[in-house]
């Protein structure tokens, strides 16, 4: 009988009560455990989801408790520290992305997975979207031909940014949100980037007080001679019908993929102004939709599938190399937007 694989959860953000909601309700996991530096949003996540004991520092839970995984939900820029630790422990660690927001912490990372032996994986969980699979198997099965351009957007709300995250100014869009997109494509074409160039706006969120800018602009060249433009902003207006808008066309000599994520085939219009207009997006659609008082979506097949490959001793789909490429990526566009020119990969 398979055992349940007990979890240490680092971090109760908004995100990462998405995670603890996915571990809770696989009959392979609990999470024992949950840190946050906030000890009410920790409280209030342990009620909730029936965690026995709460924390404030990791490093006491990692020493009080006997845990199986670590699952990192930490904000963009603190991930190196908490996984590097919770490897040195002897724990399988399941981290959100990205892997880090510069390379030498992703470098640092990379060699703790190695050294340790144990099972990591960044949870890049477009790939685990219906629309990205059969995108990825029409590519396989030669229904689209060679890929000639595509073009890739992920926008968020200007409430990201200036409510949801404490620490925007610290992360951007390219690490919050377009990495997203660089990871699928990546997936779905199964090349390399070998050169980017990029452009930035600061002109909305910079007035607010955030040192961070509102979109960026990267033209991506990849080793099958593919060119991709990834455009992201998170300053659409609050009034937008949803949290954010993803939309991915990749064109190739055979066929055309296009994936369209913000509008998921429902629309319910009503008499009233203010909110005459609703329609299913993606946190109500993909990533963590209710049925019965159960989670689905792709957090969940995530999750599961990192559950799996523990209790079955193989190496996750998502592998190392695939966490650190869109790292690698989004640093090359971060230094391009620094220096104004192409960076070479």
């Amino acid at each position: 009988m398979l055992k349940s694989l007990k979890v240490g959860m680092i971090g109760a953000g908004g995100w990462g009560e998405n995670v603890i909601g996915a571990y809770q309700q696989n009959p392979f996991s609990r999470i024992e455990a949950l840190t946050d530096l906030n000890l009410n949003r920790a409280k209030e996540m342990a009620e909730k989801y029936q965690i026995p004991r709460v924390y404030t520092d990791y490093r006491e839970m990692l020493e009080k408790e006997e845990l199986d995984i670590a699952s990192v939900a930490t904000p963009d820029f603190a991930h190196r520290e908490p996984v590097c630790t919770c490897l040195e422990h002897g724990l399988h660690v399941f981290l959100e992305k990205p892997v880090a927001t510069n390379m030498e912490d992703c470098n640092a990372i990379a060699e703790a997975v190695k050294k340790s032996g144990k099972k990591f994986m960044t949870d890049y969980f477009m790939r685990f979207i219906p629309q990205f699979r059969d995108a990825k198997l029409a590519m396989e099965a030669g229904k689209l031909g060679d890929i000639i351009e595509g073009y890739a957007r992920i926008d968020d709300c200007v409430s990201v940014p200036t409510s949801m995250l404490r620490w925007s100014q610290d992360s951007s869009p390219i690490f919050f949100i377009m990495i997203h997109n660089i990871d699928a494509v990546r997936w779905i074409l199964g090349a390399e980037a070998v050169e980017v160039y990029a452009k930035q706006q600061h002109k909305k969120l910079r007035a607010e007080g955030k040192n961070t800018p509102d979109a960026v602009q990267a033209m991506v060249t990849f080793d099958n001679g593919a060119t991709v433009l990834f455009d992201s902003n998170w300053v659409l207006p609050r009034t937008f019908d949803g949290l954010n808008d993803q939309f991915v066309r990749l064109v190739g000599t055979e066929g055309t993929a296009y994936i369209n994520l913000t509008y998921q085939g429902l629309q319910i219009y009503r008499p009233e102004f203010e909110g005459a207009f609703e329609h299913a997006n993606q946190s109500t659609v993909y990533v963590n939709p209710m049925f019965y008082d159960k989670t689905t979506g792709c957090v969940e097949r995530s999750v599961g599938h990192f559950i799996d490959c523990i209790l079955q001793d193989v190496e996750p789909a998502i592998t190392l190399q695939d966490a650190i490429e869109p790292t690698r990526i989004a640093c090359a566009i971060a230094k391009s937007l620094r220096t104004g020119q192409v960076v070479k990969l």
